[in-house]
């Protein structure tokens, strides 16, 4: 009798030791499949194409007056600083090769940094002669069917020739 204790002693506690110890080993450690990952690979990130073609990029020079000339050297691809302004930008609906250097500067900066969003031409190039935006991307093409003549007071213009990668 005092042998079969034992022997349902030692049972119930090598059942127990499995479920507590042996079980969460086997499902989160497998042996052999450790990933070698390195900082730089790990922490890389795919950049949409940049389009071809020419751009024009239009800031509101009062209300980023402290950060224009870093936010005018990220917009022309030349070292960035570390800018502490967030800025909302607006392309032109229909504007495609607009929202995808748009979408290309967005991946470029931290979460959160830049808002994006698409509006009617017409009312966007409006709203961007009067200076009545943060920042607006137009592909050339767009702003020459537009006639797009910004107030240079209100509005600062950055032209960049995209060369496609």
């Amino acid at each position: 009798m005092k042998a079969r204790r034992t022997i349902g002693h030692i049972a119930l506690t090598a059942c127990a030791l499995f479920l507590l110890v042996g079980l969460p080993i086997m499902t989160h450690f497998r042996p052999g499949s450790a990933q070698k990952t390195d900082a730089v690979s790990s922490a890389s990130l795919v950049l949409p194409n940049q389009p071809s073609g020419d751009f024009i990029v239009l800031i509101n020079t009062e209300a980023h007056a402290d950060a224009l000339d870093a936010w005018s050297s990220f917009f022309r691809g030349e070292d960035l600083a570390v800018i502490f302004d967030d800025i909302r930008c607006i392309t032109a609906e229909g504007d495609a090769a607009g929202q995808q250097m748009a979408e290309r500067y967005l991946a470029q900066l931290p979460e959160n940094q830049m808002k994006l969003r698409s509006e009617n031409p017409t009312l966007l190039a409006s709203k961007a002669e009067a200076g009545y935006i943060d920042v607006a991307i137009f592909s050339r093409e767009m702003a020459d069917a537009l006639k797009l003549s910004p107030d240079t007071a209100r509005v600062t213009v950055i032209e960049i020739s995209g060369e496609g990668d």
